[in-house]
């Protein structure tokens, strides 16, 4: 039973990153292409056929139809054969038409983003299990994330970072947390970015709804004003359908100026918002 258990843990976060992949896959191509467009143009002119542009548009097919085979094992394991049973009638006739597969939509809400359908319907059908319960699954993903921020000097010392900036504070964090959360993306591929003034997240990890900003506070530099702006952000925020948790964490230079119980009482005062967290390190 504990095997089963698991295997159904193992599969369903596969599940939950591959369809992310392919959720963040089709944004890229068909919402933001930036410089996925089906041509580009090089120094001299000349225009050439994107052929990495078209790989993700294959991926989008054949990425869907091998996820089409993780939720049914899924289904199998869970043992749950009126779900499988009617996953099967919904998908199995359409899974290999490529032209169904990858029809899409445009937004169903005003804050919404386009969507490939079938994305969409497999989301629907998960939401009845726990493992993919959003709230379900962010609870025990969340505090993994908290662990891992709370132990950036241990993770510096092991990398034997030099610290001089934020940039070599989260680089090494970035690594780290990449191998734990595969679809981590980059500060520029966040879509909230100019809805902010002082918060600027340097780590962006979409499939638990988090955004992360280091900040590094020289000696003899106070903590008051950027926690007064930083406290700006968090009312004046209206709020992104992908990010829900804010963590900013606060690196001092000189470890003497950290107080762990006034900077908490600090926190504490200002009344930041629950999804809002802020670690003195």
């Amino acid at each position: 039973m504990t095997d089963r258990k698991e295997e159904i843990q193992v599969l369903s976060k596969e599940i939950s990153t591959q369809l992310h992949k392919l959720e963040v896959t089709f944004w890229e191509v068909y919402v933001y292409p930036g410089n996925d467009e089906e041509y580009y143009e090089d120094t001299n002119g000349q225009l050439h056929f994107n052929y990495e542009r078209e790989d993700k548009t294959t991926w989008l097919f054949y990425g869907t139809r091998a996820l089409f085979y993780k939720i049914c094992l899924f289904l199998e394991l869970k043992n749950v054969p009126l779900y499988y049973k009617m996953f099967i009638d919904k998908f199995q006739l359409i899974i290999n038409d490529q032209k169904i597969v990858c029809k899409s939509r445009g937004p169903l809400y005003t804050d919404d983003e386009p969507s490939m359908i079938i994305h969409d319907e497999f989301r629907e059908f998960l939401r009845s299990f726990q493992e993919f319960n959003i709230d379900y699954f962010e609870k025990l993903e969340v505090n993994k994330l908290k662990q891992i921020l709370e132990n950036t000097n241990p993770i510096l010392a092991k990398t034997k970072s030099k610290v001089t900036n934020e940039t070599s504070i989260y680089t090494p964090i970035k690594w780290f947390v990449e191998i734990v959360y595969p679809t981590m993306r980059s500060l520029g591929k966040a879509r909230f970015i100019k809805k902010f003034t002082t918060y600027h997240p340097d780590i962006l990890i979409p499939e638990i709804s988090s955004a992360v900003e280091y900040k590094y506070i020289r000696k003899g530099v106070g903590i008051s004003n950027y926690l007064d702006q930083i406290k700006t952000d968090a009312d004046s925020y209206v709020g992104d359908p992908e990010y829900k948790f804010f963590y900013a964490v606060v690196y001092f230079e000189d470890k003497s100026e950290i107080n762990p119980e006034g900077f908490r009482q600090a926190v504490v005062e200002k009344k930041f918002p629950e999804n809002w967290t802020l670690i003195a390190l």
